[in-house]
């Protein structure tokens, strides 16, 4: 596998950490993306959210096996590893692992309540997404009691903690968790009003059917490209100015 491929993984942990501090305000927590079968290696990078004093590696990544060994990287490995390694031992089908603690979705944990569609943004929640329990999740039976309670579903709640979202790509799992909590507030908003409801069947059914396309992912490109361009402009407004003045001749 070319390390470029690699690089392009470790960009999109970079970005997708960055993304979530600046939208849910919460330190802690991961990202975990599969590495390709072309790597060579069985198992997965993960990055935490929070940045670690100095002299720590803002950037660090680690790559761990599916048991939860350390295949590379030297940063504090995560309490709650098993919640990643049983998700990705029990969902094929997924590429990415994120864990947050999203304030809004969290709260409504603690009130007996689930996020559910209530948008078309929100539709792959569909009538709710289940509640585990809100243990630190750093044992191996606990990583498989939530990975059960997931199941086949987008995302799981856990209750008074957080929640975890998987995705089919980090892109995917990002977007989902910033859909997550914004479904979260607009449940809230609704119930000032009256009964918040599930958005009808057949529009969930609707975004189940969409054409492939980047349209699915319009937030996260959106987002990262006017990340990019406000990070050049603090580059560009950072370098020392040339002086416009001419020198005056002898």
């Amino acid at each position: 596998m070319k390390k470029r491929e690699l690089t392009v993984l470790a960009d999109e942990l970079g970005f997708g950490t960055r993304l979530l501090f600046q939208e849910l305000g919460d330190p802690w927590g991961h990202i975990a993306v599969r590495l390709p079968k072309e790597s060579g290696r069985d198992g997965f990078m993960l990055k935490h959210v929070r940045v670690t004093p100095p002299p720590g590696d803002p950037n660090a990544i680690m790559m761990f096996d599916y048991d939860g060994k350390v295949i590379e990287g030297d940063r504090r490995i995560p309490w709650e590893l098993p919640l990643y390694t049983a998700i990705f031992k029990s969902r094929p089908d997924v590429q990415s692992v994120i864990h947050t603690h999203p304030l809004i979705a969290t709260a409504l944990s603690m009130a007996g309540k689930t996020v559910f569609a209530i948008t078309h943004q929100s539709a792959p929640f569909e009538h709710g997404v289940p509640i585990y329990g809100g243990d630190m999740v750093n044992t191996e039976e606990l990583g498989e009691g939530l990975a059960e309670t997931l199941g086949k579903r987008p995302a799981a709640l856990l209750k008074g903690h957080g929640a975890v979202v998987v995705g089919s790509s980090i892109a995917h799992a990002v977007q989902s968790t910033l859909y997550l909590e914004q479904a979260a507030q607009q449940q809230i908003w609704a119930a000032t009003l009256g009964t918040p409801q599930v958005l009808d069947q057949h529009l969930i059914d609707f975004h189940k059917k969409l054409p492939p396309g980047d349209g699915g992912l319009a937030l996260w490109y959106t987002k990262k490209h006017y990340d990019a361009e406000a990070r050049g402009a603090r580059t560009r407004s950072s370098r020392p100015r040339k002086s416009s003045k001419q020198p005056k001749k002898k």
